[in-house]
């Protein structure tokens, strides 16, 4: 099944990873994708591919860990990801990443979700400062 989820998450992966804009040494970048790319991989891994939660986790972990991401840190972040998305009471910035993605899962043209990593990255990195 991972295969599968892999095959309709990869798509963003390479529309973001490929743009002259992405930085793996950014944490911050690596996070907005990471919230954002759970939620897509959670929607289509649940209720497309019926998938357990621990199979998306794993899935999302293993394509952020292929891009050079610490395996730990990885699993880590799908698993806050997730709990994120399961509290209805969470209106984090997290939160809403998770959201954005999970909100794409039925486009057929993922632009507009790659595009959102960058510049939500830009708006976080400015309410930073």
């Amino acid at each position: 099944m991972s295969e599968r989820l892999e095959e309709k998450t990869n798509p963003l992966m390479e529309a973001v990873t490929s743009d002259a804009r992405w930085e793996l040494e950014d944490e911050l970048m690596v996070q907005v994708l990471g919230f954002t790319l759970y939620g897509y991989a959670f929607g289509v891994g649940r209720i497309i591919l019926l998938m357990d939660v621990e199979d998306i986790n794993a899935s999302v972990a293993g394509q952020l860990s292929a891009l050079g991401v610490g395996p730990k840190y990885a699993l880590g972040l799908a698993e806050a990801a997730f709990e994120c998305f399961m509290n209805e009471e969470d209106q984090s910035v997290h939160s809403q990443l998770v959201n954005i993605g999970h909100s794409h899962i039925a486009s057929e043209d993922l632009s507009e979700c790659a595009e959102s990593i960058f510049k939500n990255t830009e708006t976080l990195r400015e309410h930073m400062e």
